[in-house]
């Protein structure tokens, strides 16, 4: 077939499949036209979801005559002038597609006056047709008005959602254009029924309090940070306000909305050991760097965009996150549902697509906190352990008319002192918390310490698991785990998965300090353990592993990620676990332990190591205030 130009109403219909997915679209990219014109003013209207009406008006800068007949051009923009441009680009509408890619599928009506003005203009423009231009008063600023979107293309409006979808999705692009420009007014109304009224504010947490509720803005941590190329504004959850959906994971750059997998990658590595199995924190995650950094040129509706050097990109914003976290204390109250409550914002509106992709949550395993069991303290942490005298059994003296004796006085009962004492006073160095000392240990699981104001509950299990975790891991980027060598080898029954895994990950084993060899059949011998590994958990804790590291195995897990679950694992068996007896030097040494961690607030299975609450809340639960 011979090679022939395509007709303009041909390449406008096929632009606008690129550009213009649905009305959300639209939406997006004349909002965009209006930041850009410097509007502090954006008026949205829409009926029947967008279908049959979608109307954006702004107070900007306007167009004149000759500039609005070129805008509904093809490539015309005012944003770009050479290929350098592209670098350094800081607007939104700059491919000088959308205006004319819209026209050509809709009925669409431009209005525009500049503020010196006498008059503004009126363009009509009926499926890529430009009717005459007309001579029109208005306010100044751009009124755009589309009409019957995808009224000639049919195939294309078949395919649209329903009208509370299609709807979900513009009130998002408005919701997101709000938090990125807090400085300008937004209204939405569907079928003349307000949803978004927010006035210009000074600040992201005052817009974020507009638009979710005052509520929802306090439970956020607040934290602004920046490395030499890179500077995170950044709005984080409180451990306890957490969601069933990533809904609420929305990134910026340069304030534009984007997706990206890279900073989803970043966010969940940050918040990995932080957040609970099946529940995602809330972030909004504002960013500037340098044009020179990134391609936003990439995506035909610029919400996708190319970093650089993604690597560096990832680790600066995981550390950013890390850093402004320690300092932030992530710690969270007394009494508080950890997230697990649902509410209205929790569930997934009818409709909703959770359309940006993030990797998934990465499995966790099993934590082993038996309610008793015999210590198994670190030997570094665990300087003494005297066995604890056993209470002498005590019996329930009879009534006087079951035995027919004449009543005599009950014996006083000796009230049994600690059998580990906490000297008064004994000050702890929990984070950087002034005048913390350390109180009791309730069911020989939870260490209590009063600071200023303030009780800290620390759980003894998670909190070793902590320590553990991180310190094998600065051994096993160092000089390795120490190991004990066994003066009797123990000999275990393998399963055949279990010998396959041991085949395939021998080296893994000895890096984390087991020296385990094949016996014959299906026996293995374990000659030698990690030096922290109480000897009568070797058993157990060989075949969790290798049940655990065979169960995870997926051709994407990277070698880095499978030593990473095997040492959470080893932390977790080597651990103090719940019910052991500590006395007061050990939980003194784990507390500073903790605190020199590099992120003390949870284990790495995400549980929290340390609640509290303040002496104003205690004092109202007892009605002193």
């Amino acid at each position: 077939m011979p090679i022939k130009i395509l007709p303009l109403d041909i390449s406008n219909k096929i632009a606008a499949g690129e550009v213009v997915e649905r009305p959300a679209s639209v939406v997006k990219e004349l909002v965009e036209n209006a930041i850009d014109a410097e509007s502090t003013n954006i008026n949205v209207k829409i009926q029947a979801g967008g279908k049959r009406l979608i109307s954006v008006s702004d107070n900007g800068g306007g167009m004149s005559r000759e500039d609005a007949l070129i805008a509904i051009e093809r490539h015309a923009t005012s944003k770009i002038n050479t290929v350098e441009d592209l670098e350094t680009i800081q607007t939104f509408g700059f491919r000088g597609e959308a205006l004319p890619s819209i026209a050509s599928v809709s009925q669409f009506e431009l209005l525009t006056r500049t503020p010196d003005a006498v008059e503004g203009t009126k363009i009509t423009v009926e499926g890529g047709v430009v009717r005459p231009v007309q001579a029109s008063g208005c306010s100044p600023g751009t009124h755009i008005t589309i009409n019957n979107l995808f009224y000639n293309v049919p195939a294309r409006l078949k395919f649209l959602k329903s009208e509370a979808t299609e709807l979900n999705h513009i009130t998002n692009q408005v919701m997101w254009a709000a938090l990125a420009n807090p400085k300008t007014q937004f209204s939405l109304s569907h079928n003349t029924r307000s949803l978004v009224d927010v006035r210009a504010c000074e600040s992201y947490i005052e817009r974020i309090r507009l638009l979710y509720g005052k509520e929802f803005a306090e439970n956020l941590i607040e934290f602004d940070t920046a490395l030499p190329n890179l500077h995170l504004h950044c709005f984080i959850g409180k451990p306890d306000f957490t969601k069933a959906n990533r809904n609420y994971q929305l990134f910026f750059l340069n304030r534009r909305p984007i997706r990206s997998k890279v900073l989803g990658a970043a966010l969940n590595e940050a918040m990995r050991s932080m957040v609970p199995k099946d529940r995602y924190v809330v972030a909004f995650l504002f960013l500037t760097m340098s044009g020179q950094q990134v391609d936003v040129n990439v995506h035909p509706a610029k919400i996708e965009v190319r970093f650089q050097n993604e690597r560096t990109i990832y680790s600066g914003v995981v550390r950013l996150l890390h850093s402004g976290i320690y300092k932030n204390k992530y710690i969270p109250k007394m009494g508080a549902q950890n997230g697990k409550t649902k509410s209205a914002q929790d569930s997934t509106p009818e409709g909703r697509d959770d359309s940006t992709n993030f990797p998934p949550q990465q499995p966790q395993i099993e934590v082993d906190t038996p309610a008793a069991r015999p210590s198994s303290f670190p030997v570094a942490c665990r300087e003494s352990m005297q066995p604890d005298p056993t209470p002498a059994p005590t019996t329930t003296p009879l009534r006087p008319e079951e035995t027919g004796a004449q009543q005599e006085p009950l014996p006083v009962e000796s009230v049994q002192l600690p059998q580990h004492p906490i000297p008064e006073g004994t000050e702890l160095q929990l984070l950087d918390f002034e005048g913390v000392q350390l109180k009791t240990n309730l069911f020989n699981t939870y260490i209590v310490a009063e600071g200023v104001d303030q009780v800290f509950l620390i759980d003894q299990h998670v909190a070793a698991e902590r320590v553990l975790y991180e310190r094998f891991v600065e051994q096993l980027n160092a000089d390795g785990i120490p190991v004990q060598g066994l003066l009797l080898p123990v000999t275990i029954e393998a399963t055949p998965q279990q010998l396959t895994v041991l085949d395939a990950h021998s080296e893994l084993f000895e890096r984390l300090g087991f020296d385990v060899e094949r016996f014959g059949g299906r026996t293995i011998l374990v000659r030698s353990i990690p030096a922290t590994l109480p000897t009568r958990l070797v058993n157990v804790t060989v075949t969790d592993l290798l049940d655990g590291i065979g169960s995870a195995v997926t051709p994407t897990l990277e070698p880095l990620e499978m030593r990473d679950k095997a040492l959470i694992m080893l932390a977790c068996k080597s651990a103090v676990k719940a019910g052991d007896v500590l006395t007061m030097e050990e939980m003194v040494h784990l507390i500073k332990d903790l605190s020199q961690a590099k992120l003390p607030f949870n284990c790495p299975h995400a549980r929290p190591i340390i609640v509290k609450m303040h002496r104003n809340e205690l004092e109202s639960r007892f009605k002193r205030r």
